[in-house]
């Protein structure tokens, strides 16, 4: 998911499905959870598709007399509001925008659905036979069959219908649908057509909601930007009520909104944390955060930001405020605005830099563009319970705890060729402990959290030291003054840990049972996982590398290559020894089917004797040239092959090979 805060923040989202044009776009309030028809949201409904397709069309038969298809018909039936198995879809972002924030003073975000997907016209089978299915009674095979003949004097197969009927279709966006709803003009609208739950050959009558298409993107519009967002819409678009509703009656409510004035209350709308002391010698400075009590639009938390500012201004020269909007995110740092005053007449030599530009007033601000997806990610997987957090630093410290004592030992003896040699046989394994005290997560207790972090500084401190011992540029007494501040800051850390364990095992409530019983190897972190949206081509390009090593009589060696990729993919190449330790790396753009990473390895010394492995990286399609995915396709649809990987934070190619020197 991502967040926006203003249109042109949207528009810049969506720039990356320039290259498409099957795009549609679904705007509506965040608190619906799903993406469903009308039909679907009653049991009763659902059960009587048929009937009530029947009897709305007998009922206005003046409506539906120039309607001949139940495609068009449905149409004609989502205009007046009956339940049908269509949803409502638009091409044109910006609609999509306004559906979204319409109900600002509700205080659920705002989201818009972009599906990239492939479009049917209207006498596309699929869209015939998902239509039909909205017509009849029995939904037997053998009576689709018949009726879809009788309907469309055409023939289906068994194979067609069950594949048809089991997925939802994308409509394309066109003038034979706006003739039987006018509203579509107004709303560039279209409609996806949901499909029927199928189980082996049978077809329910349960409808499936357009959930079951995964979304491409979902942009969210927090609740405090809902406003600001619609009101641009409005002054920079047109797009508002009476653009969008061809209906008088939405004159009066856009007149109302319009010219309602606002009043700001902020009686016990916050709570002030941290005032800190940041003054030195040129100025007077300070740094003051807030913490939300409730929910405001971002025209309020402003207001906020200078009723702080103003408070402490008169004793300072420059004053900084950071809003949280609750508890969580104050843990986090994860601001939903910023803002900064200096004092005009302030020495410049001492003026700090400017966080964004100066409004009329002379306060700075700066409206963070991810705070409320942040917080979402933070929430899933970030904080872990305090009994887990402490079990998992706590027994991994153990394991640390080994070869902090050892190497600490070696040093304090004077055995520093011990030690050296120790740390580089354990360095691995030192550096993994310090990344697993990194990855154990948060606590939505502050000051337990400053107690966890002892861990993983400890850890750093440990470290350190052996990257210390890798400085061959050093003198000896160098290198050992080096060393002894590591090791005098990892006791800090290392004496925290031990005199405050018992205190807060207590505090967390952590019984002995409970300590034994949790294993962190099996305590397996929620990883976010990418999911692909746009179909694969099953044409696309099955991709291939070929590559030339050749080593130069200083051991450095030169790596280039072919591939069949598009011009201008962006390649990386990684090169490690046996250990997998990380030895080089460089990058090179493919061009006329070529790539050529250039020389690896220092000049002159080059690489030791034994085997190596490359591994060739082509990035998630955001950081490529447009040129490149134009071609690939922003989800990498156009690629496929072994070396095509859909697993992790998006689409990559990787390819590896083994040599040895």
């Amino acid at each position: 998911m991502e967040q926006i805060n203003t249109v042109d923040d949207y528009l810049k989202k969506l720039s990356r499905y320039d290259i498409y044009n099957n795009v549609f776009y679904r705007g509506q309030l965040e608190v619906y959870k799903s993406i469903t028809s009308s039909i679907s949201r009653n049991a009763g409904y659902t059960s009587n598709e048929n009937l009530i397709y029947e009897e709305a069309i007998n009922m206005k038969s003046v409506e539906f007399a120039d309607l001949i298809s139940p495609i068009e018909r449905l149409s004609k039936m989502q205009h007046y509001g009956i339940p049908t198995r269509l949803v409502d879809l638009t091409v044109d972002p910006l609609i999509a925008l306004f559906f979204a924030v319409q109900n600002f003073d509700d205080k659920s975000h705002g989201n818009v659905y972009v599906f990239v997907q492939p479009e049917h016209n209207l006498n596309d089978k699929r869209i015939k036979l998902l239509s039909l299915l909205a017509t009849l009674d029995s939904h037997n095979l053998d009576v689709i069959k018949s009726s879809y003949l009788e309907c469309y004097s055409e023939e289906i197969t068994e194979d067609e219908i069950l594949e048809f009927a089991s997925e939802g279709a994308f409509i394309k966006y066109s003038d034979d649908l706006q003739k039987s709803n006018e509203r579509l003009f107004c709303q560039k609208g279209s409609f996806a057509i949901c499909g029927n739950e199928t189980i082996g050959k049978e077809i329910k009558k349960s409808i499936l909601p357009l959930d079951s298409i995964e979304p491409t993107m979902v942009i969210r519009i927090p609740f405090e930007h809902k406003q600001a967002v619609k009101k641009e819409l409005d002054e920079k678009y047109n797009i508002n009520e009476t653009t969008i509703y061809p209906e008088f009656p939405s004159v009066a409510d856009y007149l109302k909104e319009k010219y309602r004035k606002a009043d700001f209350d902020l009686d016990g709308a916050y709570n002030i944390l941290q005032v800190q002391d940041v003054s030195h010698a040129g100025a007077r400075r300070c740094s003051i955060v807030a913490v939300l009590n409730k929910v405001l639009r971002i025209e309020e938390v402003k207001h906020i930001g200078i009723q702080i500012i103003d408070q402490y201004k008169r004793t300072n020269d420059v004053v900084w405020v950071y809003i949280a909007k609750n508890g969580d995110d104050f843990i986090m740092k994860n601001w939903i605005i910023r803002g900064q005053w200096i004092k005009e007449t302030l020495d410049p030599r001492f003026k700090p830099l400017l966080i964004g530009e100066a409004d009329e007033l002379g306060y700075v601000w700066r409206f963070e563009k991810s705070y409320s997806t942040l917080a979402d990610y933070y929430d899933e997987y970030a904080f872990v319970d305090d009994k887990i957090l402490y079990t998992q630093n706590m027994k991994t410290f153990e394991e640390f705890e080994l070869y902090y004592k050892y190497m600490l030992s070696a040093f304090e003896s004077g055995d520093i060729k011990g030690l050296e040699e120790y740390a580089f046989d354990n360095e691995i394994v030192i550096n993994k402990l310090f990344l697993k005290f990194g990855d154990y997560g948060r606590s939505r207790n502050d000051e337990f959290n400053k107690y966890l972090n002892n861990f993983q500084e400890v850890a750093l401190h440990l470290d350190n030291v052996i990257l210390w011992l890798k400085k061959e540029e050093l003198n000896s007494r160098a290198k050992k003054y080096q060393i002894s501040n590591c090791f005098r800051d990892a006791k800090l850390h290392f004496d925290r840990i031990k005199d405050q364990a018992i205190y807060w095992k207590k505090a967390i409530d952590l019984s002995d049972d409970e300590y034994n019983e949790i294993d962190p190897e099996k305590i397996k972190r929620k990883e976010y996982q990418y999911k692909q949206t746009i179909p694969l081509n099953p044409n696309g390009l099955d991709v291939t590398f070929n590559l030339d090593i050749s080593l130069n009589r200083d051991n450095t060696m030169n790596i280039r290559g072919t591939t069949n990729l598009f011009d201008k993919a962006s390649l990386m190449i990684s090169l490690r020894n046996s250990n997998n330790l990380l030895l080089a790396q460089n990058k090179s753009l493919v061009k006329n089917k070529r790539f050529d990473f250039g020389r690896l390895g220092k000049e002159d010394v080059g690489f030791d004797k034994g085997m190596y492995s490359i591994d060739i990286s082509l990035a998630i399609p955001s950081v490529q040239d447009k040129e490149f995915v134009l071609k690939a396709g922003s989800e990498y649809e156009n690629l496929k092959g072994k070396y095509v990987d859909r697993t992790g934070m998006g689409p990559t190619v990787n390819y590896t090979e083994k040599f040895e020197v």
